[in-house]
């Protein structure tokens, strides 16, 4: 049957990035900071900027070593650049599934249900709990473990962006105050306040970072509700326009595009 096929009910998990993309990206960062503390700090040359973009971020990745593991940055990483670049999934594309799962429920009943695959572990998990014909506590149970999941992976991410902007600002005016008291020239001046200003400016893109994957953590908190929401709705009543009906409720009017 076609609904079985991934391509007919992909709502795709984007948390994971190829290694190679993680480069260039990095590059486009580097390249936007020098940009901004170079027209924050009036600095014309780019080559004055190089050193202290070295010093904030060198010493923030240092920073961000210490003080948490490895493969916690790592997973942080690659979680921030899946969800910045594609933006999580859709809470429309997530209840067009549901509603063709509940089409295979009319036409084929739970049995048919329970063998529809899928790209979206949500929309799988769900077809078993329909196939099953779970009871609301099962249900209520799964889909809760899903809504802690998804927050603590969001949290643990967010944790890290947070430090990266302290550190970035705080290293950025150590360096300045390094440098005004070695000066024996003007205290205030472009060049000695630019470390300050470049880990502003990295604070500053990270800051959006932070607010773009805010953005798309109440996405999938939305996408996660569909798709439990569903489960109890098609074992009720499998009628796909009721469900229709009901799912756009639950889609705030910011997400329904």
């Amino acid at each position: 049957m076609a609904l079985r096929d991934s391509d007919e009910l992909a709502v795709p998990k984007h948390d994971s990035i190829e290694a190679w993309q993680i480069i260039p990206l990095l590059l486009a960062a580097i390249l936007l900071t020098i940009g901004l503390a170079m027209f924050m700090s009036g600095i014309q040359h780019a080559v004055d900027v190089v050193q202290p973009i070295i010093v904030v971020f060198g010493g923030t990745l240092v920073a961000l070593l210490i003080t948490f593991p490895l493969g916690q940055l790592s997973h942080a990483l690659q979680f921030a650049l899946a969800r910045g670049i594609r933006g999580g999934n859709s809470p429309r594309e997530m209840a067009l599934a549901m509603m063709k799962v509940c089409e295979v429920s009319r036409t084929e009943g739970l049995l048919g249900v329970a063998e529809v695959r899928s790209s979206s572990e949500e929309v799988e998990q769900v077809c078993h709990l329909i196939g099953d014909a779970a009871r609301e506590s099962e249900i209520q149970r799964i889909w809760s473990r899903s809504q802690a999941s998804e927050r603590m992976a969001h949290q643990m991410a967010i944790d890290i962006f947070l430090f990266t902007v302290v550190y970035a600002v705080l290293i950025g005016a150590l360096a300045s105050i390094v440098r005004m008291v070695s000066t024996e020239a003007e205290i205030l001046t472009s060049v000695n306040v630019l470390p300050f200003v470049s880990g502003v400016s990295l604070a500053i893109l990270t800051t959006m970072l932070i607010g773009r994957l805010r953005s798309v953590h109440m996405r999938e908190l939305v996408v996660v509700d569909i798709a439990y929401r569903s489960a109890g709705l098609i074992l009720e009543d499998n009628n796909v326009q009721r469900l229709r009906s009901k799912l756009s409720q639950l889609v705030p009017p910011g997400l329904r595009n």
